[in-house]
């Protein structure tokens, strides 16, 4: 019997070639894990780190991937080397730790109650710690030219504690959290904040051109400025880049409806998180300012 050739990896895909750290070993073991459930192999050593599959390593009759075929029309071996580092980076991203929010979540529907939550966090965001991380949800529309109202605004004072806001049952902005998101003095971030701010102006009776001016903290811009990056970041973006960590984004709960009372458990922990990863990501490029 005639043993069959085995094809053997594309020199792309063996030179590419990652940095060895904590993390990365941490991210690879996850890696291994669930590629040796697919067939798929993960290798390791001291100075390059490997990935191979069984559909690479087949036969002379194995269908070449749509990567592959991509690679393969790369006009030098830097274009392959490459797309094949981004791609590589691409899968080992899939891997990322999930960053989530766990500490207490308060979640209001009701005017009054709103506005003595408020109350309570404009007198406790105080000194340094003067932002609250932010951002809003609403239902995704598939009607050209038209976009439903905003239902949630949360706010984050830190990893100890979120608010979420369900404006869709209270049909308005509360007094107490216009007076608090007009508050010069406690900056709210997130990224795509001004777009967020203006939507909120056209769904609800608040003006948001004070808040705009005096204390808004769009964070890709700030990241770029801090970072010296040119990037049009998102948050998950962002996340990525400053802790090794991603964030939900299943469209599943990003495109659910907002506006249903009460929202599911999983809303509230994908709106929570969001606002918390603003604040931590804020906290992290101040820090990074300052040094």
């Amino acid at each position: 019997m005639t043993s069959r050739k085995r094809r053997q990896l594309p020199d792309w895909l063996a030179m590419c070639k990652v940095q060895k750290s904590d993390t990365e070993n941490e991210v690879l073991d996850s890696a291994a894990s669930v590629n040796n459930k697919a067939g798929n192999s993960v290798h390791k050593d001291e100075n390059s780190i490997q990935i191979s599959s069984t559909s690479a390593q087949g036969g002379p009759g194995t269908k070449m991937s749509k990567f592959d075929n991509t690679v393969s029309k790369c006009n030098s071996k830097e274009e392959r080397q490459c797309l094949a580092a981004a791609e590589f980076q691409k899968r080992m991203d899939d891997f990322l730790p999930e960053m989530l929010f766990t500490g207490t979540l308060t979640y209001s529907s009701h005017k009054n109650d709103c506005n003595a939550l408020c109350e309570e966090i404009e007198s406790s965001v105080t000194g340094e710690l003067n932002f609250l991380g932010f951002d809003m949800e609403w239902p995704v529309t598939y009607r050209q030219g038209q976009q439903d109202p905003t239902a949630v605004v949360q706010l984050c004072t830190g990893p100890e504690r979120c608010y979420l806001f369900h404006l869709s049952t209270m049909q308005c902005i509360p007094p107490q959290l216009n007076r608090l998101l007009k508050n010069s003095n406690i900056k709210k971030v997130g990224v795509g904040i001004e777009s967020d701010l203006w939507k909120l102006e056209r769904d609800f009776d608040i003006q948001v051109q004070p808040i705009i001016k005096n204390s808004m903290v769009d964070l890709a811009l700030f990241a770029n400025s801090v970072l010296k990056t040119s990037e049009n970041w998102s948050l998950d973006g962002l996340t990525r880049h400053l802790f090794k960590q991603k964030i939900n984004k299943t469209p599943e709960i990003r495109k659910s409806d907002w506006s249903r009372y009460p929202l599911s458990e999983a809303q509230k922990k994908y709106a929570a998180t969001d606002a918390y990863v603003s604040y931590e990501i804020y906290q992290r490029l101040l820090n990074l300012h300052k040094n």
